[in-house]
């Protein structure tokens, strides 16, 4: 796929183009935009909800992602087995 840098929009005016240049240019500050939750992520149910609830308390309190916490979880029971 190649890309063509230039300087006119078909059906745009030049001086629209200039103003949308200096805009895009000047950057846009982002910490000031909603975060918008992604339509396509959702959680998958592979775990029943009373653990996935212990999970993200246990998270919580100890200050790590419940990733974290399953893979500490999961890597003690194995030591143990």
């Amino acid at each position: 796929m190649s890309y063509e840098i230039t300087d006119r929009v078909p059906g745009l005016p030049d001086a629209q183009v200039a103003d949308l240049i200096q805009e895009a240019e000047a950057g846009h500050d982002l910490t000031t935009r909603r975060a918008e939750p992604n339509p396509h992520f959702h959680r998958v149910q592979l775990v029943p909800e009373d653990l996935l609830d212990a999970i993200d308390e246990r998270a919580a309190k100890d200050g790590q992602s419940p990733d974290a916490v399953v893979r500490e979880a999961l890597s003690n029971y194995l030591d143990t087995a």
